[in-house]
């Protein structure tokens, strides 16, 4: 079901705390022997990597021969993807995806922790993808663990950031024509070492996304985005002088007070839970799961029960754990589920609702053991994923912000999800936001923020549905006088085709050309008129 744009608005993002919330317990299904079981997994990364609107999962493995995509086949299970897709690989330790290069389709980035290069399958048909050669982006040396997409300097193109474990950490930056520059200086690439985490998130709300990367045996690192293409190192926010042996992290906003949270998981010693303050600032929070040690590998924010309010996830090197939310600031211990007490070498996981009935689903990988996937039973309360496509911005939509209102058990709130990429050591969940909403019958608004700075929001929206979203393209008069003619640039979807139509009165449009935007913006003219005409562009 599509809805179109709804104009220029503001909005107030209420504090709203401890509603009441219907008690639901989880219910996740082992699937037996996915074609994926194989154990030695290491990156696990979600996506719709054939166009097909089903989640695809990706696994790297270590020195495997064979194709490791796995393409979902509609009806709950998976094949292995035709063609040596990630293939024969070298220790490849994390992974991301997004679309570089804007033409609809994801990419997928492979970091080796091997002291060689790293790779880029560029997504040609769907169907295939061709290794990228001759770039800087796969002529780096290094010992790659994390690595993340985002469009840092907001240009419309994706950058990419990859966290090395030895020597400094790489920035590459899009040029836009399917090349990369390598930043070798600055404070996001010098003195980096021992990091293993990263994802891009826009912590102080400014509309810029900054850099989040979890280090091993020393000191996290935060970055905050200056938004002139620089970066400056934050050292006094507890964030940035913690340390300790840190995989694995998780943003989200789990108070629903539109501020993303932080979560680091620790190997060995406390886990960090910070809050955001909303002021750039965070105050670690000694909660139960902020105060709880173990061996942990990984985590995830995730609204498993669909109850408007995010859930914690994290993996260890024995069992899972997952902690409820309360919904007041405190969370629960959730017990008893087989995703909880089998017993395993757990590394990474990855969330993506893969049968799309609306409820979030979990596949782990196991070191040296199976793989395993869980299906979640679901309850009845409702949901909303949100299929997000850049026109201005980038295709993928990494780093735009989706927020939604309604009133849940009531009580009226706001929920945040930033489409983000990469995060842990490595993995991914699916980009599609996917919200709760309980009993909610009804959405009252869906808000975009887009990397661009375009604003879209809907209103009345019905529950239970997969709603796609195209950010508004942009036309934009280019008039030069002394000419006998007017110009429009029509900044928009790269290779997608618009019908351009005139008006006289804005209620009768009469179609006039139509054009391919081949490169993202293009121009046209037409001579000018003694009466008064109207343009606009309709993607088709």
């Amino acid at each position: 079901m599509k809805r179109g744009f709804a104009g220029l608005v503001t909005v107030l993002i209420g504090l709203l705390r401890s509603p009441q919330v219907a008690a639901v317990g989880p219910n996740f299904i082992r699937i037996p022997d996915p074609p994926f079981a194989a154990g030695g997994a290491q990156a696990l990364v979600w996506g719709d990597f054939n166009g097909d609107g089903w989640m695809d999962l990706y696994c790297t493995v270590r020195s495997s021969a064979v194709a490791t995509l796995y393409t979902n086949n509609t009806a709950g299970g998976f094949g292995r993807a035709s063609g040596l897709v990630g293939a024969n690989l070298v220790n490849p330790v994390g992974a991301t995806s997004g679309d570089y290069d804007n033409d609809g389709r994801l990419d997928l980035f492979i970091a080796n922790n091997n002291g060689g290069h790293d790779s880029l399958l560029h997504n040609v048909d769907n169907n295939s993808f061709s290794a990228v050669k001759g770039s800087s982006i796969v002529a780096s040396g290094g010992n790659g663990n994390g690595c993340a997409w985002a469009d840092y300097d907001r240009d419309g193109w994706l950058d990419l950031y990859v966290a090395n474990s030895d020597g400094n950490n790489f920035l590459f930056h899009n040029q836009g024509n399917g090349a990369f520059t390598r930043l070798s200086t600055g404070v996001v690439v010098s003195g980096t070492g021992n990091s293993q985490g990263v994802t891009w998130i826009d912590y102080d709300d400014d509309g810029f996304p900054d850099l989040f990367v979890t280090r091993w045996q020393a000191v996290n690192l935060l970055f905050h985005n200056n938004r002139d293409g620089s970066f400056t190192k934050i050292t006094q926010a507890p964030i940035a002088t913690a340390g300790g042996t840190a995989l694995g992290f998780c943003w989200g906003d789990f108070d629903n007070d539109g501020l993303a949270d932080l979560f680091v998981a620790n190997t060995g010693t406390n886990n960090f839970l910070y809050h955001n303050q909303g002021n750039g600032s965070f105050v670690r929070t000694r909660s139960p799961i902020g105060a709880d040690s173990g061996s942990f590998q990984t985590a995830n924010w995730i609204d498993y029960d669909n109850d408007g309010w995010l859930d914690l996830f994290v993996t260890s090197g024995t069992v899972c754990r997952l902690y409820h939310n309360n919904s007041d600031g405190t969370f629960s211990s959730v017990s008893g589920e087989p995703l909880l007490t089998d017993k395993g070498r757990w590394f990474a996981a990855a969330w993506a609702d893969f049968n799309n009935d609306g409820f979030p689903d979990v596949v782990l990988s196991n070191v040296n053991n199976p793989n395993v996937l869980y299906q979640n039973a679901g309850n009845d309360n409702h949901w909303l994923t949100v299929h997000c496509l850049g026109r201005l911005s980038n295709r993928a939509a990494i780093g735009a912000k989706v927020r939604a209102r309604a009133t849940v058990f009531g009580k009226e709130f706001w929920q945040l999800r930033e489409i983000a990429a990469g995060g842990n050591t490595g993995s991914q969940d699916q980009l599609d936001p996917v919200f709760g909403f309980g009993d909610a019958t009804q959405i009252e608004t869906i808000r975009v923020e887009w990397p661009s700075g375009v604003v879209q929001e809907l209103h009345a929206v019905a529950v239970n549905q997969m709603l796609t979203l195209k950010e508004p393209s942009r036309l934009e008069a280019v008039v030069e006088l002394g000419t006998k003619q007017a110009g429009w640039r029509l900044r928009g979807g790269k290779d997608l085709i618009y019908d351009i139509e005139q008006s006289a009165n804005l209620q009768a449009w009469t179609p006039w050309i139509s054009l391919t935007n081949l490169t993202g913006q293009l121009t046209f003219s037409d001579d000018l008129h003694d009466d008064f005409r109207v343009y606009r562009a309709r993607e088709r």
